[in-house]
């Protein structure tokens, strides 16, 4: 699986590629960001939790997508708007050397699916939150003391 996918995202696999040699590939984001923010982008990308290995496939886009389809429900014109970001955060995720163009796709994938299962799913997933409740429940009756 891992030699079909890339998982990890082309600033770090660059220098271990051997398709690569030769080529240099920078970290655009952390270059621009620390230029940008100046002061503030250590603060700033230590409270994010930076992205020292790019998921696949990519969250940040597929729930950017989501929100996007999910803003189309809303009408066209926020639909119209979340689209446009999903698409200008999908350029520079790959312009920027984040993701490759698979991890978005793969990102696409999961929204897609997440979108036609999730009607399916929740009933199950309520039954397993009422479950969930009566343990909640049983546990605070004992007083939370570990027993007695």
């Amino acid at each position: 699986f891992y030699w079909l996918i890339p998982t990890a995202p082309p600033w770090y696999a660059a220098p271990e590629s051997t398709a690569a040699k030769g080529v240099a590939v920078r970290r655009m984001m952390v270059e621009y960001g620390e230029h940008f923010w100046r002061d503030r982008w250590d603060p700033l990308y230590s409270v994010l939790g930076g992205n020292p290995l790019a998921a696949m496939p990519s969250l940040h886009f597929a729930t950017s997508l989501m929100a996007a389809l999910l803003l189309a429900e809303v009408g066209p014109i926020a639909g119209a708007l979340g689209f446009a970001y999903t698409a200008t955060l999908g350029f520079a995720l790959v312009y920027l050397g984040e993701h490759y163009l698979v991890d978005l796709l793969a990102g696409a994938a999961l929204t897609t699916a997440v979108r036609r299962i999730g009607p399916h799913a929740a009933p199950l997933a309520e039954r397993i939150a009422g479950g969930l409740g009566r343990l909640e429940a049983i546990a605070h009756e004992g007083g939370g003391t570990g027993g007695a």
